[in-house]
Parts: C-alpha cells; structure tokens; sequence
C-alpha cells in the first residue's frame, strides 16, 4: 500500500513540475463600445433626456487624438435623425491623446418620441484602429417613459 501511495506522490510531483506558466498579455489595439446597449427615457418637455455614448480604446493610450468612424445601421434602425434623437457628433468619435474613451451625446426629442423607436450605430472598419469584432454595435431604444 505504502508503495502505491508513493508511486502515485512521485507522478503527482512529475507532472506538475512538468507544467509552464504563461503570462498573456494583450498586444495590439481595440476599440469598441462599452455599453453595447442602453435605453434612453423620452425626457420632458422642458428637459431633453440625454446619454453618453463611450467608444473605450483596449490597448495602450496614444499620444494623439484617435478619430473612430461610426455609422447608423439604417436596417436596424426605426428612429429619425433630426426627429426622434440629435448626436452631437456625427459619423466619427474622437478619443482624446491620453485617454482610453471618447464619447457622443445622444439627446431624446422629447415631442417627437410618442412610440419606442431603436438607434444602431456600428464602429466602422478602416479606421486607426481595429474593431472589435464583438462589441462593434450599440444599440439605443428611444423609450417612451418620462423619468
């Protein structure tokens, strides 16, 4: 008995010491938005319900601005530009030099929001930066509810 015990010590011993550890580190750059989705109230008549946006850079800052293109997802979208929602930027967010996110401000309009409706926005390729290929859509629904 005691011989087994020993034996089974020995392989034990063998095959954990046998084992590397790997650090991973993540090389390379990312952008994507964080959150991927968000719901934004209709606000009130003399207060325009508003969300931030946020495109996060994963990977080292860079000593100048990252301009990130977007587009609206026109197949996956029900609301109007100019009528149910404004975007203070329109088709690029800048991430400022030395900092990892960059946002837009989206703004419910208030009496123009009397049904749910949905915005996509998609990061597009081709940019400074690589997509990520998991969290390159966020989608806003324009809620009818007042806060």
């Amino acid at each position: 008995m005691k011989k087994i015990i020993y034996i089974t010590l020995l392989l034990a011993t063998v095959l954990f010491a046998g084992c590397k550890k790997y650090k991973v580190e993540f090389e390379g750059q990312l952008v994507e938005f964080k959150p991927v989705s968000l719901t934004l109230t209709r606000g009130t008549a003399t207060t325009a319900a508003t969300a931030n946006i946020v495109v996060q850079l994963v990977g080292a800052q860079q000593t100048s601005d990252l301009v990130i293109p977007f587009t609206v997802d026109a197949a996956n979208t029900t609301a109007v530009a100019g009528t149910n929602y404004t975007l203070s930027s329109t088709g690029t967010i800048t991430i400022p030099a030395n900092s990892s996110t960059g946002k837009i401000t989206i703004t419910s309009n208030f009496a123009n929001n009397t049904t749910a409706k949905k915005l996509t926005l998609v990061l597009a390729d081709g940019g400074p930066v690589t997509v990520s290929q998991n969290y390159k859509t966020c989608t806003v629904t324009l809620s009818t509810t007042t806060p």
